[in-house]
């Protein structure tokens, strides 16, 4: 006898039917279990996991919270991403933990990665050092969102001899990871997450090696859609992988790829194939077989498929080829026509009209080249199907985003990886204020002995100094300069009635050849003597 279902679970197949992920996964769950008041259903169930996995196209996944306990320097913090939309950055002094929140978040991503692109379940640990002192526990755990539903995580460690205080659990996460793979099964396009975190050490990437040896690479082991999450999260932009992926698109877009080579030959071969005059008599005895009409089929259908090969080789590698060249110029301003050198063998671009090596960019020029090459080669891998793979999903951590940039680079770089890559969650570290004022400071937290804070209101768009005092509380001018004490004590002269003394004038004098009269504070300092003259001359009338 059919089952009578509830006014709520008949809601929900409603909007699962509409297309509805969240829906249809939470009638995945409640028809597997016996623990909503539904009578258990696999049929059902696995229908809904199939539908789940088929509504995944266009979602969005991201980080939605991080609760460390006994982690590092953490006794106890909770951070929530949830509510904020675009970039998160963390900032702080030296020490304060910026890089052990991202440290945490990759730990939870190494699980997840696992999950999606193999069999294995691996993933980091806890280790003992990184306990905090004096605890003999401590865990990460991470909420993920992905289209509205979440799946949540929890590493723990606790220390032998110790009775356990937490416990790791990767339900949520086995359960994405197990709907992503029956969305591959059901359609090996299917789009995947970028998953990848970048560390300091990105900016030594680009290097002779990674030039000469990219033939070492083997062309199999790339460019299946899983590969992209090899070493994402290591740390480092894998430059020597882009090169060989470049190289290969460059000579397919030439025509001078192995395999594109190998194909045309053998549609050659099929085509002749029926040429051979033993063949056409044979056939033209037996043309009313059944026999005959099949072999005909199968040979045009297998031609069908090996043409059909080819182009898609020629029309998805040219638009993928165009694609990462866009994304790269859009950082690097002046830059156009990257292309491979034979001989010797180089990868060139115009950069103002000279044609260098990438091997000749400036160390910040080279670092954004890693980074953003890096990002555009995995997400065109993960989405296969996509018109415009750069707007894939996914989660990437990038430590200290200002390295080696100049502070007019500094101040585009979060603005322009968020149009690049406008459905990736970047969670980054920065020292810089160039990098926070072109960000909303509810997407801001100040760490500070163990605990995080809100920015103050009005960082985006603030002049780099007001941040640079009210949110890194860094003294505008160096407190310990000899001009910077100078200064003050102009100030205190002023302020304390005394700026017509001598030695008032004389720092004056001092200050203005040194900073220049139209120096902010001596502006302001002059103002301030002439407001009092006029106030002294008002009461003397």
């Amino acid at each position: 006898m059919e089952q009578i279902l509830p006014s709520r679970i008949i809601k929900l197949i409603k909007k699962s039917e509409s297309g509805d992920f969240a829906s249809s996964y939470q009638l995945f769950k409640i028809f597997g279990s016996d623990e909503y008041g539904v009578d258990p259903d696999e049929k059902m169930s696995s229908h809904y996991k199939e539908l789940s996995a088929k509504q995944l196209e266009g979602g969005q996944l991201r980080v939605a919270d991080i609760h460390l306990e006994n982690y590092k320097g953490f006794e106890s913090l909770i951070m929530d991403f949830s509510m904020k939309k675009g970039s998160t950055i963390l900032v702080g002094n030296n020490g304060c933990g910026k890089s052990t929140i991202l440290d945490a978040i990759q730990k939870g991503l190494t699980h997840l990665s696992s999950r999606l692109s193999t069999r294995s379940h691996n993933g980091d640990g806890i280790e003992k050092h990184e306990l905090k002192t004096g605890k003999n526990y401590a865990s990460i755990a991470i909420n993920y969102d992905f289209m509205g539903v979440r799946f949540p995580m929890i590493i723990a460690m606790t220390e032998p001899g110790y009775e356990d205080s937490a416990k790791s659990n990767y339900s949520g996460i086995n359960e994405l990871g197990n709907i992503f793979k029956t969305a591959h099964s059901i359609n090996p396009n299917a789009s995947f997450p970028l998953i990848a975190m970048y560390t300091v050490e990105r900016a030594n990437d680009v290097s002779t090696k990674d030039i000469e040896n990219s033939d070492e690479i083997k062309e199999a082991q790339i460019w299946d859609k899983f590969k992209a999450y090899n070493k994402s999260l290591t740390g480092k932009a894998d430059f020597k992988l882009f090169f060989r992926w470049f190289k290969e698109l460059i000579e397919i877009e030439n025509s001078d790829n192995a395999e594109i080579k190998a194909l045309r030959a053998e549609i050659r071969a099929k085509e002749k194939d029926l040429d051979n005059p033993l063949l056409k008599a044979l056939l033209a005895e037996n043309k009313n077989s059944d026999t005959t009409k099949k072999l005909l089929e199968d040979h045009e259908n297998s031609l069908k498929f090996l043409r059909s090969k080819l182009n898609n080789y020629y029309s998805i590698n040219s638009k993928t080829l165009h694609t990462v060249e866009d994304a790269i110029y859009s950082f690097l301003p002046g830059f156009n026509n990257l292309k491979l050198q034979r001989a010797p063998l180089d990868l060139i671009v115009d950069k103002d009209n000279v044609s260098l090596s990438v091997l000749q960019l400036s160390q910040g020029e080279k670092t954004i080249l890693a980074l953003i090459a890096d990002i555009a080669r995995r997400l065109t891998l993960l989405n296969p199907n996509n018109e415009k793979p750069l707007e894939g999903t996914g989660i990437i951590l990038v430590d200290e985003i200002d390295l080696h940039l100049h502070p007019s680079w500094q101040q585009n770089i979060i603005p322009r990886l968020e149009k690049t890559f406008k459905n990736i969650q970047f969670i980054v570290t920065t020292h810089s204020p160039q990098v926070c004022h072109t960000i909303d400071s509810q997407n801001i937290w100040l760490l500070k002995n163990g605990q995080k804070f809100k920015a103050p209101k009005g960082v985006r768009g603030a002049i780099s100094s007001w941040v640079l005092e009210n949110l890194f509380e860094v003294a505008q001018r160096p407190p310990e300069d000899k001009y910077t004490k100078l200064l003050q004590e102009y100030k205190s002269l002023v302020f304390s009635e005394k700026y017509s003394s001598e030695e008032a004038k004389k720092l004056g004098t001092t200050l203005s050849r040194h900073f220049g009269p139209d120096d902010e504070t001596l502006v302001e300092l002059k103002l301030e003597i002439e407001k009092r003259d006029w106030e002294d001359d008002f009461e003397k009338d």
